[in-house]
């Protein structure tokens, strides 16, 4: 048996180097790669079987799959109409409901107008004294409506015939028509004239009012209490006829003729005309003489009103004997406040003698009734229990000078008062009631 071998030869620089690879060794080499060359080639073909098969399943899942899809399909539209049948049921049990409601409503509204025809059928039955037939049909039968609409129709036929004879009579009516817009006209004239001298009247106590307070601001004087407030009080147990009372008596029979109105309401409104004269005359008298107001004790000194003793001669509450007073007794509480009565300067502030605890001031020139130059005034305030000016002190009219007490010669809490004109006692009441006669005394 024939052997070979295979040699392999390389060339190096050292030389020529031999390798002998036997030829056993090949042919086993050769045998090794054909039995791998098999055993791949049986596995690429169990791979492609096993791929071929696998494709075979595939491709009959996928007619399985296309099967349910249509089968799904098929169960999906089947569920589509039964929905969309639901909706239409439901759409048609909504339109019947929303039908009957409409028609209820409707036969509602049916059996409103019908019964109010009704009522209009009896009012013109009562107002015309028309007999008419009385309703024997049910207003919820429709049926029996449209009957008793027929009856209607002929009672109102008969209505209109007794409304044609009621409009012969029409023209006495418009005659008394006119005669009541022939009065009304006459009415309204007479109210148009009423306010335009209402706010005649209105305006000129607006000036009165504004002139009085003016002139209470500057001289400190308070006016009377209708000047002092615009707000009427009430009285009770009271009445009377008011001016539309008193003007339609003096008519014939009725409201006053406007001209007549005009000149009655000019004839009271007289004592407006003259107030609102008297009070700019003594406005202009007042802005001439500002300062000779301010120093004219016009305010009662003490908030009390009640006299015990008045000036003049009097029994003395010590001596039972008839002596002249000099000031005014004000009986009030100890410790109330004392106010200046007009502007001026402390002269004295201290105790004096029998009059205790005192305050004088001296006001300077003011007013006095009838005398047609000014005076000097001084006013002196005792047996106070406490004093709050000192000697010197400017005081303005309202200021307070002290509180009353029982200090000096005096028998209980009380205010002792005087003035004194030109360095001689004078009666405080003279200028209060002649410059402000609003503040009443009481004696006791």
């Amino acid at each position: 048996m024939r052997h070979f071998d295979i040699r392999i030869i390389r060339y190096r620089e050292s030389g020529v180097q031999q390798r002998v690879v036997s030829g056993v060794l090949i042919i086993a080499v050769l045998v090794l790669v054909l039995a791998a060359g098999a055993g791949a080639g049986v596995f690429f073909h169990q791979q492609s079987q096993t791929i071929v098969e696998q494709q075979r399943i595939i491709r009959d899942q996928e007619a399985n799959q296309a099967k349910l899809q249509r089968r799904v399909d098929m169960f999906d539209e089947r569920e589509a109409r039964i929905e969309f049948l639901e909706d239409y049921v439901a759409e048609l049990k909504q339109s019947a409901q929303s039908s009957e409601t409409a028609y209820r409503k409707h036969l509602a509204l049916v059996q409103g107008g019908m019964e109010k025809l009704e009522q209009i059928h009896n009012f013109m039955c009562g107002r015309l004294n028309i007999p008419c037939a009385p309703n024997p049909y049910s207003m919820s039968n429709p049926r029996e409506g449209l009957q008793w609409l027929e009856i209607l129709q002929q009672d109102f036929t008969r209505f209109d015939d007794a409304l044609q004879e009621y409009a012969t009579k029409r023209q006495t009516f418009e005659v008394q028509a006119n005669t009541i817009a022939q009065l009304r006209s006459q009415i309204d004239e007479a109210k148009r004239d009423l306010a335009e001298h209402m706010e005649f009247l209105r305006l000129r106590e607006d000036t009165v009012r504004r002139l009085s307070q003016k002139i209470s601001k500057a001289t400190g004087i308070p006016l009377d209490a209708e000047s002092r407030s615009s707000k009427p009080t009430k009285a009770k147990n009271s009445g009377g006829p008011t001016l539309l009372d008193r003007m339609t008596l003096e008519g014939s029979g009725g409201l006053m003729l406007p001209e007549k109105l005009r000149g009655y309401l000019y004839a009271n409104s007289e004592k407006y005309e003259f107030g609102v004269r008297v009070y700019e005359d003594l406005s202009v008298v007042i802005e001439r003489n500002r300062t000779l107001w301010r120093q004219t004790p016009t305010v009662i000194p003490v908030r009390s009103r009640l006299l015990s003793d008045r000036f003049g001669k009097r029994h003395d509450p010590f001596t039972r004997r008839q002596e002249f007073h000099s000031g005014l007794d004000f009986v009030a509480r100890k410790g109330s406040p004392i106010y200046a009565p007009a502007d001026g300067m402390v002269r004295r502030a201290k105790r004096h003698f029998g009059y205790g605890l005192m305050v004088e001031l001296n006001h300077g020139r003011g007013f006095y009734p009838n005398s047609k130059k000014a005076v000097r005034y001084r006013s002196r305030f005792a047996h106070l229990s406490k004093i709050v000016v000192r000697r010197g002190q400017r005081v303005k009219r309202g200021d307070l000078l002290g509180h009353v007490g029982s200090t000096g010669r005096s028998t209980g809490p009380h205010l002792h008062y005087e003035i004194l004109v030109n360095g001689r006692h004078a009666d405080p009441l003279i200028p209060v009631r002649r410059f402000a006669p609003g503040q009443r005394l009481y004696h006791r």
